[in-house]
């Protein structure tokens, strides 16, 4: 559509399309990647999807660059080519789309147990149906299986669990407008928030003119630029990848948020006391780089473990709905701010939000890493259910605890008789 539009409004209405099925990747794939790999490997393999982001922006960049210096081409025709270009991938992802198995977590939730067992065979890559014959072979598929019909089991007790607390899965609207968010909920969201407020976006949208400001005149040089702030951005996040399942998510976030901050001071004070272009295009580099070995891949990663079974839908796209509204809002600020406060002070902004971040991330993100879902989903379960106050049973005999769960309902449970009430047990 967009790439044929004869005018303004089909151009618009091939984004609007297009723009849906980025919002639908950005909830489907980190929940369906966290919920069919395996423990140790979540983390890496979580990873890819925002690896193929970069190498998609830092692809463009090139073919931008190499249709900027093709000969004999109108300029009318140039962008159409660029967008021409982008089917291709698209294509080759919905090609195998078809050979994907479906989540065994969701399976167990749409109470298909069996089907779900089947999936972890297959992704275990161990085929009962085709099992060897031998003594040998055969045992270690019975290990295997046993390995995976606990798995199946453990996935429903913790949904079992959920359930108790919980008045079953709720739209990402009822859960705004009824005020259920969970803790999990609560933290994707303020995720997604924190990491596109600090301005990444619009150094993506905008290097362009940033390079231009600091004194890259020729077309050329700032297509270069942007290439090198690309690669900036994926490089760092490949080499960030392979720690993520040893290190932990939680060092490289706060490394991340601190460098973050360090750097877009940095570039602030170049634009201010001008300094040399090439200064600029390191320092632009130098955010790209910091926020892709902790902030940008991880994020969603963090999300989609923080959140139980039941809300992991609704969770993450609530997350991803923050995320992308803050990240337009950034984009459409960042002109009309970079005219009223100039570059220097644009960034000084960003660096003040980054800098507001870094309580949050110190005290709401925990180690993820090494744990199943299923062991995260209790943690967090038990961390959200309080402890708030002692009331008396019906029977006045006995003091209870008071719980408030997700749902705001409340459960009571019995204590020692000796508990007096307006004590926390």
């Amino acid at each position: 559509l967009m790439a044929a539009a004869p005018g303004y409004w089909v151009f618009l209405l091939g984004r609007i399309v297009t723009g849906m099925g980025v919002g639908v990747s950005f909830v489907a794939a980190p929940v369906y990647l966290s919920e069919v790999a395996p423990t140790d490997m979540r983390g890496k393999l979580n990873t890819v999807f925002d690896v193929a982001i970069n190498g998609g922006i830092l692809l463009g960049y090139v073919l931008g660059f190499l249709v900027q210096l093709t000969p004999n081409l109108e300029p009318h025709h140039k962008w159409r080519l660029m967008l021409i270009l982008g089917i291709i991938l698209p294509i080759c992802v919905l090609w195998n789309l078809v050979h994907l198995p479906e989540s065994p977590r969701w399976l167990v939730m749409k109470k298909q147990p069996a089907a779900a067992a089947q999936v972890l065979r297959q992704l275990s890559g161990a085929d009962l149906d085709h099992r060897p014959h031998d003594s040998q072979g055969q045992a270690c598929d019975d290990d295997n299986n046993r390995k995976i019909l606990r798995m199946v089991s453990t996935m429903e007790e913790q949904l079992d669990e959920e359930d108790e607390h919980t008045s079953g899965p709720l739209s990402p609207l009822q859960a705004l407008v009824q005020c259920k968010l969970s803790h999990g909920m609560r933290l994707a969201m303020a995720l997604g928030f924190w990491q596109q407020i600090t301005g990444t976006e619009a150094v993506l949208y905008y290097s362009a003119d940033f390079l231009q400001h600091a004194g890259l005149e020729s077309p050329t040089q700032r297509l270069l630029g942007n290439c090198f702030v690309g690669l900036c951005k994926l490089v760092p996040e490949l080499i960030a990848m392979q720690y993520v399942d040893t290190l932990g998510r939680r060092p490289l976030m706060l490394t991340s948020a601190v460098l973050l901050v360090v750097s877009i001071f940095s570039l602030s004070g170049a634009f201010y006391l001008d300094w040399h272009p090439l200064v600029v295009v390191l320092f632009l580099c130098a955010i790209m780089a910091s926020f892709s070995i902790g902030l940008g891949p991880f994020s969603f990663l963090i999300a989609s473990e923080s959140l139980g079974l039941s809300e992991r839908a609704t969770g993450m796209t609530l997350c991803a709905a923050i995320n992308r509204c803050t990240s337009g809002t950034v984009a459409l600020t960042a002109v009309s701010m970079y005219e009223a406060l100039g570059s220097g002070g644009l960034f000084a902004v960003y660096g003040l939000t980054g800098f507001l971040s870094l309580p949050f991330y110190y005290y709401n993100v925990s180690e993820t890493a090494g744990q199943s879902l299923e062991e995260l989903s209790t943690r967090y379960s038990r961390a959200r259910r309080r402890e708030i106050e002692l009331k008396p049973t019906d029977d006045g005999n006995r003091p209870a605890v008071q719980w408030y769960s997700d749902n705001d309902s409340v459960a009571t449970k019995q204590v020692a008789p000796q508990a007096t009430e307006g004590t926390m047990v």
